[in-house]
């Protein structure tokens, strides 16, 4: 088999990450298998290795053809470098070749690649080996390779490069590699392509350690490119609360002594590692059980993720151990492979330590009971898949054995669904007696529902997609400051700053409610939010007239204007001469329907209100610095509830379990904030929330020791 690898770097790349990538691969992989760097708008020369081949991106036809055509939006970089992959890997094929792989430059190999690697990611019955997300249905590109040796494959890295070159890729709703490449698949499957997904199974965003390749490599993420990928970005919800079970027992022990039943891939084990280090804990110990590739009775044990290999997962957790060893700090950890009816009773002493134990393995009563019978002793013991009440498809096994257990119980509902089951999955905690019980609080979880019907939705998208004329892009990252401004009752204390802080060049991003009180105290915004299906002459969820919030508005103003919004709103700002950009919000209603409207103009994933989406509206037009001002999501307790629409509630928040005045509406943003607050961080956000409002506990209960980077390398 003759197979080469590529990749691509910008500028900045070869010291941030590169330089680490090339040496790492010419330390672990095969000699017979070269590697070549495209590069772009890099100065000055590389160092000379032995199969290591540099070629400038500038240099291909293809990529001035490319460059040309994009104009001043190939200066802000996104749009062109779309193109970066396809240009690269069309622009190395030779006649000679069977395999052609690209990997990110920001990966290290930490092992020997052999042959039961070689095996999975050229595997010659296939045309395309890849990641696949099946949480967001879309691929990660960091891993693909195609099967030059087949006419198949051959065809479809023709067909990808030829999407760029032709300029057609840039007419879809997504431009960028992955999502281009999946389109593709989709039809290339239907004339007989043949697939190998790498990652079958894998939970959340992170499908590259899920894969054979997380044994070998590590890939880096953040703009320091020293960080691991987050295991629980895009995992479900209760997840979070694990780990928060987790902090608290460091906390009350001094120990981070972990034992996992149903180890699975080893996503788990890092997850309640990193929050453990997040402590402050020097060392953490973890004991991972599971039948590994040998199996069990999935009907009975009511199993239905793939089993997972254990030298993989070994070997991923070593990869990890490694990592943190670098940092001074201490992973060590075992793996215990087999049925724990028998493995468990016989491990007494590897287990005699462990001071919290997470038991999602075999969900029948009988290895449930054994389970813990033989964790009894752990300080805090935590049952996944807990369905409250009986119910036809539920697993028994955790509902029956945490009903029986002895000690401090609570049970905490995540949220997470369970095989269709109309309940959702709790968390069955067990504190033994002589341990604090955490104080955590069940979760108060809104779902929330689009305000309009999907026909309406869809409707608006049409009728505003002719209409407006001008679409935001996306941008090259900067070094501009972002002011995100809601209308939360803390706003007014912090208007003297914002005005300053707009004066030193910061840019202001608003929201409709915020929109008067700005104008009012003399500061223009450079950008109001909007993301509202209902008409424009009804009451807010606040309790006012939508037309009144426009009332001074004028040519001046500039509107982010979501296509999903009523079309009187838009009328009403077209009169008063206001600048429209158009962008196109994904909801519930657009998940499935695709609209046609949406090849034109980006599509914005977010939050369910305008507040929650401008952080990702920020971040496409280039922003990585954020603060926050106004983000409290709570009403002053004089509020009249007759002023109101929603019903008020109140909640508690952060260590010092603050109490808010808030509606159903308010929450929904504030579990946004949640999730997006660890987005901020995976992605190394610079972000400060100012003032005392819920936003600032979301913040500071979300975000353990998180340090931004003080310069990013654009």
């Amino acid at each position: 088999m003759r197979a080469k690898i590529i990749t691509t770097l910008g500028p900045g790349g070869w010291e941030t990450y590169g330089r680490r990538f090339v040496e790492s691969f010419k330390k672990f992989w095969p000699s017979d298998i070269p590697l070549e760097i495209w590069h772009h708008d890099v100065t000055g020369d590389f160092p000379k290795y032995e199969g290591v081949t540099f070629r400038a991106l500038e240099a291909t036809p293809s990529f001035q053809k490319l460059k040309a055509k994009l104009g001043t939006e190939a200066k802000d970089g996104p749009t062109l470098q779309y193109c970066f992959k396809a240009v690269a890997l069309a622009s190395s094929v030779t006649p000679d070749l069977d395999w052609i792989g690209f990997v990110d430059a920001d990966t290290e190999t930490m092992r020997h690649v052999d042959s039961q690697l070689l095996d999975q990611i050229f595997d010659d019955k296939v045309h395309l080996t890849y990641l696949y997300r099946k949480s967001v249905a879309e691929s990660e590109g960091s891993w693909f390779a195609f099967n030059l040796a087949t006419v198949k494959g051959a065809s479809l890295l023709a067909d990808y490069w030829g999407l760029y070159d032709s300029f057609e890729a840039f007419h879809f709703k997504k431009a960028h590699d992955n999502a281009v490449l999946d389109r593709l698949v989709v039809l290339h499957r239907a004339h007989g392509l043949m697939v190998k997904d790498l990652s079958a199974g894998a939970l959340g965003l992170d499908a590259f350690h899920q894969s054979p390749l997380g044994a070998y490599l590590i890939h880096y993420k953040g703009p320091d490119k020293q960080t691991i990928a987050n295991p629980a970005l895009g995992s479900p919800a209760r997840y979070e609360m694990l780990c928060e079970l987790l902090t608290a027992s460091v906390k009350a022990t001094g120990k981070a002594n972990i034992v996992e039943i149903g180890t699975w891939n080893g996503s788990r084990a890092i997850q309640m590692a990193e929050c453990a280090f997040a402590t402050g804990i020097k060392s953490v110990s973890y004991v991972g059980f599971d039948t590994f590739e040998d199996g069990n009775d999935r009907t009975h044990e009511g199993h239905t993720k793939p089993h997972a290999n254990s030298w993989l997962v070994s070997n991923r957790l070593n990869n990890y151990s490694r990592l943190m060893s670098r940092k001074g700090l201490t992973f060590d950890y075992s793996l215990i492979k087999g049925n724990t009816l028998q493995t468990l009773p016989n491990s007494g002493q590897v287990v005699k330590e462990v001071t919290f134990a997470f038991i999602d393995g075999g969900h029948s009563y009988d290895t449930t009971k054994s389970d813990y019978l033989n964790l009894a002793h752990v300080p805090y013991v935590v049952f996944d898949d807990v369905i409250a009440q009986e119910e036809d498809g539920a697993p028994e096994g955790p509902r029956l054995v945490w009903k029986e257990a002895e000690g401090q119980k609570r049970l905490i509902t995540s949220g997470d669904g369970y095989a269709g089951l109309k309940q959702t999955i709790s968390l069955g905690v067990v504190v033994r007696e002589g341990f604090p019980s955490p104080e955590l609080r069940t979760r108060l979880q809104v779902k929330p529902v689009d305000s309009v019907d999907k026909g309406e939705q869809l409707e608006h998208i049409t009728e505003n997609g002719k209409t407006l004329q001008n679409w935001i892009g996306t941008y090259q990252a900067h070094t501009k400051t972002a002011l995100f401004v809601s209308a939360g009752p803390t706003l007014p204390q912090f208007l003297d700053e914002i005005k300053r802080r707009q004066s030193e060049g910061c840019i202001i991003f608003t929201v409709k409610h915020a929109l008067p009180v700005l104008k009012k105290a003399g500061i223009q915004p450079d950008w109001t939010v909007i993301l509202d299906p209902r008409p424009v002459d009804g009451k807010s969820t606040h309790g006012i007239i939508r037309s009144d919030l426009f009332a001074d508005v004028g040519p001046q103003d500039r509107f982010l204007f979501a296509t999903m919004t009523h079309p009187s709103v838009r009328k009403v700002l077209e009169a008063k001469g206001a600048q429209l950009y158009g962008w196109h919000a994904h909801t519930n209603a657009t998940l499935k329907a695709r609209p046609a409207a949406f090849d034109v103009g980006t599509v914005v994933i977010g939050g369910t209100c305008s507040a929650t989406r401008i952080p990702m509206l920020a971040f496409v037009m280039g922003f990585r610095r954020f603060e926050f001002y106004g983000y409290d999501f709570f009403y002053p307790e004089d509020t009249n509830q007759d002023a109101v629409k929603q019903s008020f509630m109140k909640v508690s928040l952060g260590k010092d379990q603050k109490s808010y005045l808030t509606t159903g509406e308010l929450v929904a943003a504030m579990q946004d904030l949640g999730q997006w607050n660890k987005w901020l961080v995976d992605n190394r956000i610079s972000v400060k929330f100012h003032g005392d409002g819920a936003g600032s506990a979301i913040w500071e209960q979300t975000v353990n020791n998180y340090t931004a980077p003080t310069e990013y390398p654009f």
